[in-house]
């Protein structure tokens, strides 16, 4: 960890690496059952399945003061960057967590954090694997926020911010803006029954308060302006439109060419995931009801392209470190510009999973 901090001091975590792409995603009301439908918009698709744990003893990969849990609940992610620091992902409680690309995110100041006795952090990528890890509702994962903060390692990638929904229905927008967090969520974006206002279902790369000025003069407000769209469709849609078919409508609607590499769909309450990928289109899904998430199991994944169809649980197989290496070298080779501090980050990663303490060493 030290080497970390040593090269965050330096400034080089911000070296030239490339930007982030942007993704859209949506929280959709059809015949009354949840769906969370998402695009995944990046220049490259290659990524595991992953499972994840319960009972997993684990400290952050961040640059100071790094928070140490135990996985209360497991889940399935999707990481492109390595295990334990995914992109996107669904909790056994139907939690889901998503980032997408914010320019304007600024997280707190690392001189504060250190400075406050109250916080300890977690790198922006990996906070998305600490909330499926410790949170069943979206209220838990707002309360988390006054005791761990995300702080980046690599800041020019880790410019993002989250959308977090749960199998009640609850919907929050988490940014961090002027290294403080805003957090849309509560009384203030909700209906009187209850319900998330429409404008809080939907998040692109454009930051909450500049998505509702109602200017689609760039392709983030104009595929936020059309997530609200179908989002207020899906309220009247006749039974004969299946949820999955048309939450695949709606992605295909917000679709940004061949930069869409996946399309996740969500089902909190059915605790199902569908996903197909632009390599990949064919259907499928993994029931989170169908895997071990005991801490005495190795933990098991997939290759998000791998060319099968329908229910993936029975191809999924025990991850190994060739695993983790081979998207890990991928997503470096393909997006983090080469040196010394790429070099070390890289070297973190494909290590971390052999720091994860439980009943049975993660391999």
């Amino acid at each position: 960890m030290g080497w970390i901090a040593v090269v965050a001091v330096m400034g080089l975590l911000t070296a030239s690496a490339q930007p982030a792409i942007a993704c859209t995603v949506m929280r959709l009301n059809i015949h009354g059952q949840l769906v969370i439908a998402r695009n995944h918009d990046w220049p490259f698709g290659e990524a595991l399945v992953i499972t994840n744990l319960r009972g997993i003893e684990k400290t952050s990969l961040a640059p100071i003061k790094p928070a140490t849990w135990t996985s209360k609940y497991g889940s399935v992610s999707f990481c492109q960057f390595g295990r334990e620091i995914p992109f996107a992902g669904m909790n056994e409680k139907g939690l889901t967590v998503d980032l997408l690309r914010l320019p304007q995110a600024t997280f707190p100041d690392p001189v504060k954090v250190e400075a406050d006795p109250e916080l300890t952090a977690v790198n922006a990528i990996q906070w998305v694997q600490y909330q499926l890890d410790t949170a069943e509702t979206v209220a838990e994962v707002v309360d988390s926020l006054s005791t761990v903060v995300p702080i980046p390692m690599l800041p020019m990638v880790e410019t993002v911010h989250y959308f977090v929904t749960d199998a009640r229905g609850d919907v929050a927008v988490v940014e961090f803006i002027n290294g403080k967090a805003v957090v849309r969520h509560g009384d203030d974006y909700c209906m009187d029954d209850g319900n998330p206002k429409t404008r809080t279902c939907v998040l692109a790369n454009s930051s909450w308060e500049d998505s509702q000025t109602n200017q689609a003069n760039n392709t983030s407000l104009l595929r936020y302006d059309r997530g609200i769209r179908l989002v207020e469709l899906a309220n009247d849609l006749g039974d004969q439109q299946a949820p999955i078919e048309y939450a695949h409508r709606c992605l295909q609607i917000v679709a940004q060419g061949p930069l869409t590499q996946w399309n996740l769909v969500y089902l909190p309450e059915q605790r199902r995931i569908h996903f197909r990928t632009q390599t990949s289109p064919q259907q499928r899904w993994i029931d989170l009801d169908d895997l071990s998430f005991e801490s005495d199991q190795p933990p098991q994944a997939i290759d998000i392209d791998q060319d099968i169809q329908g229910d993936v649980a029975s191809h999924m197989n025990d991850v190994t470190h060739a695993d983790n290496e081979r998207i890990v070298n991928h997503a470096f080779d393909h997006f983090v510009p080469a040196g010394l501090p790429s070099l070390v980050i890289k070297q973190l990663l494909l290590d971390y999973p052999s720091k994860l303490r439980g009943p049975q060493t993660a391999p």
